[in-house]
């Protein structure tokens, strides 16, 4: 005979809630409590919280002395954001009670929620100390480290549940987590074998493109371009994939491939900026200056990350010798003193013939790039002509310490000496 805890989860199931409704509080009336329980948890991870909660707290008004009953009520309470209820239902589990330690990792993750990850720490310390040989609890270390950034503790961890060939909790991989942890410490080469691992315990978009980033971190962009043109075939709406593969493609000066992958990233994706930049420069360097500032034009219609674009545009007219164009793309920046901004309107005007401007924008580009050898040496040349020789010569003494074999320096700091 089907129990009315039964029809709940039909009616759910048939997208019925008013009959749910009506079913579940049949159930309250009629079926006993392992049923109710078992309806309960099911509740609980069908996210019908409200419905839950009304079956846990149906069972504690029959079963007070069942403190376990307290621990789904503080998990919906948490779930609800109430946590004053969370911890009242948490203090009624006694240390003495079975429930004790399940009771430990439901508060420390309750203090997780918090942001208090210390003291989430110390109560999963406490359980573990209770059942030492309990997987769930080392597992729960696990993430608690990977959250909170503690990769080392969180790879402990996880090579600790591998060692008991445990692979997978709560559908999370060990061998995903360990890998990305080893690679958020620049472990890369380490990380590997355990992604790969986990894709084949099974397929994902997420643990194709993490592998893929990081053979590209080793600089193995052969690799990487197969994984993410798989991720890509599989799921084109996956965004991120199309800047890193358009990346490694370039790498390999694959730039009509490249191309290809930012025209598809950009359709599907019209609001990345930096897909645009990197547009603009795969275009230029296919020697189509137009469309590679036009796709710069459309970057900056996006009203992010303004700035960084328009001094990329800045370069494109430098190296066109488009100097009036520089100097008018380089006016609407918001950060005005930027050095390489400052660096760019010096060589505009010093090629336009404005050298008191120029000169003054060159000093203060200085302020910030006497470690950039190329602006050393312009910025000595300049002052060569400007007649101040001592200033220029100290200027490209600097840059000779990074390139102590430029002949043509050299040969001017010779000359000077002479003289």
């Amino acid at each position: 005979m089907t129990t009315y805890s039964e029809k709940v989860l039909q009616a759910i199931h048939e997208e019925n809630l008013a009959e749910a409704q009506l079913m579940l509080t049949k159930a309250l009336h009629n079926d006993d409590e392992d049923i109710l329980a078992d309806l309960g948890d099911e509740l609980l991870s069908l996210g019908f919280l409200e419905e839950a909660q009304r079956v846990f707290q149906e069972l504690v008004s029959l079963f007070p002395e069942v403190d376990g009953l307290n621990i789904p009520l503080a998990e919906i309470a948490i779930e609800d954001n109430r946590i004053d209820d969370a911890f009242e239902y948490l203090e009624k589990i006694s240390k003495d009670s079975d429930s004790y330690v399940q009771g430990l990792l439901v508060t420390a993750d309750l203090y997780q929620v918090l942001g208090i990850p210390e003291v989430s720490e110390s109560k999963l310390k406490e359980a573990q100390q209770l059942m030492p040989d309990e997987t769930l609890i080392v597992f729960a270390l696990g993430e608690l480290y990977f959250t909170n950034g503690q990769f080392k503790e969180a790879i402990e961890a996880y090579q600790e549940l591998l060692n008991k060939e445990v692979t997978t909790i709560s559908s999370v991989s060990i061998n995903e987590r360990l890998g990305s942890s080893l690679s958020m410490l620049g472990e890369f080469e380490e990380s590997i074998p355990y992604y790969e691992h986990a894709l084949r315990e099974g397929q994902t978009d997420d643990r194709l493109f993490q592998l893929a980033f990081t053979y590209i971190q080793l600089e193995d962009n052969q690799k990487a371009i197969i994984l993410l043109q798989q991720l890509r075939m599989l799921n084109p709406h996956y965004h991120s994939l199309y800047l890193f593969l358009a990346e490694a493609l370039q790498e390999e000066e694959m730039l009509t491939e490249a191309k290809e992958v930012l025209d598809e990233g950009i359709k599907e994706n019209p609001y990345q900026v930096e897909l645009y930049q990197f547009a603009s420069e795969n275009a230029y360097r296919l020697h189509d200056v137009q469309r590679a500032e036009s796709l710069l034009i459309e970057a900056l219609a996006l009203e992010e990350k303004k700035d960084e674009t328009l001094l990329t545009l800045s370069n494109l007219y430098l190296n066109e010798e488009r100097f009036e164009e520089v100097i008018e793309s380089l006016k609407q920046m918001e950060e005005t003193s930027h050095p390489y901004a400052e660096w760019n309107l010096a060589h505009a005007n010093n090629a336009l013939e404005n050298f008191e401007l120029a000169k003054s924008h060159y000093q203060k580009a200085a302020q910030e790039l006497s470690h950039e050898p190329e602006f050393l040496k312009e910025y000595g040349l300049f002052l060569r002509e400007e007649g101040e020789i001592d200033s220029s010569r100290e200027l490209l003494q600097q840059y000779l310490h990074y390139e102590p074999t430029d002949s043509e320096v050299i040969s001017f700091l010779e000359d000077t000496d002479e003289r």
